[in-house]
């Protein structure tokens, strides 16, 4: 199954209300499609996304780089094409805006193979049709008061959600405990309280504000401090029983297994779109297996499902639900728990609406 054209489309897709973190505010995610064509008369569906820029830069790669790369490729060999994605932009990327296109490709490879061998994507990896739990981020923005936290973190208990999220990264440690206590009277009893720090701190203010959460008794601490300071994350970790949650921006296996090697982190949440795409993603839950810790994706919570399904150190997906408009049957919910696809490939099919009506301007 030779592949025969790549093309892509660049979507702008709004969020449906304010998005804000400790380092981010968004209304609006991008999202890059990628078709792969094949001489067998199959079709291939993959995509990629930023928060709110770089989104034709990924595109510039997907078209200019990979679709002149791969043509003439064996379609069934997503291993060897990942490698050649890989090596032929080492010099120029090995994360970020290549990884994000080269994720868009591998998708689309896979969801290939699904329709090829008439196979969903979870049954593809060796999983099982299984209800996964989700827990829900939508609801615990940052600049939601406490009044909106609370409603929002008793719809999700109301809808049987496994956990709640918010975010953390007030100007004083007061104001971000404050907020903690209130979700956590409110659904404490129901779920775990998780929070989530976006790379805020430097060492000291993530170990002064985690021993604080610590006390509190939250699920997990997520990035406490930026990504790239493994050493930092190891002494943080090292510091505190509350464990300690990262990878939504780290983008490589080889960060991921530095990050285990340190035993900087105990929970690993890599994202299908930023590492490269379900080949990579499946290795690094590997790599989290064979070190006894947990998988908890970031975002894409139409797609990690089968991908959850598939692994057996896999804990929750992740609700923040921006895509779902996007795709004609995105996957079932239902009690709090999410269901891998049952249609061959990766079982998600753009609306052809979307592409006019999101297309980026």
């Amino acid at each position: 199954m030779r592949i025969t054209r790549i093309s892509s489309d660049l979507l702008n897709v709004p969020t449906g209300k304010l998005i804000t973190d400790s380092t981010h505010s968004l209304e609006n995610v991008e999202v890059v499609t990628c078709n792969v064509e094949t001489d067998q008369g199959l079709d291939g569906f993959g995509f990629t996304y930023t928060i709110g820029t770089g989104g034709y830069a990924i595109k510039a790669a997907l078209d200019s780089i990979f679709a002149k790369m791969l043509l003439g490729s064996n379609a069934e060999e997503t291993d060897e094409i990942w490698a050649r994605m890989w090596k032929g932009t080492h010099a120029v990327g090995r994360g970020g805006i290549t990884t994000h296109a080269m994720a868009a490709v591998d998708i689309a490879l896979w969801d290939l193979k699904g329709k090829a061998l008439d196979m969903p994507l979870y049954k593809l990896l060796g999983g099982s049709s299984k209800a996964i739990p989700l827990y829900d981020t939508n609801g615990g923005w940052l600049h939601y008061n406490e009044e909106e936290l609370v409603s929002a973190a008793v719809e999700a208990a109301e809808r049987k959600f496994h956990g709640f999220k918010l975010k953390v990264g007030k100007k004083t440690l007061a104001e971000d405990v404050a907020r903690i206590k209130v979700v956590q009277a409110a659904v404490g009893k129901k779920m775990p309280v998780m929070v989530d720090a976006n790379q805020v701190w430097g060492k000291r203010g993530a170990l002064e504000r985690g021993r604080a959460f610590q006390d509190l008794g939250v699920y997990w601490y997520e990035e406490p401090m930026i990504a790239d300071d493994i050493w930092g994350h190891k002494e943080v970790a090292a510091s505190l029983d509350v464990p300690i949650a990262v990878g939504e921006t780290i983008f490589t296996r080889h960060e991921f297994e530095n990050y285990l090697k340190l035993k900087a982190c105990d929970i690993l949440q890599q994202d299908v779109c930023r590492v490269g795409g379900i080949t990579e993603w499946m290795e690094i839950a590997k790599l989290a297996e064979i070190n006894g810790v947990k998988v908890s994706p970031h975002f894409v919570m139409d797609l990690h499902p089968a991908l959850v399904a598939s692994i057996p150190n896999g804990l929750f997906v992740e609700y923040i639900p921006w895509l779902r408009k996007l795709f004609k049957d995105p996957p079932r919910i239902a009690d709090g728990t999410i269901f891998p696809p049952e249609a061959p490939g990766i079982g998600l099919d753009l609306n052809t609406e979307s592409l006019e009506k999101y297309a980026a301007q």
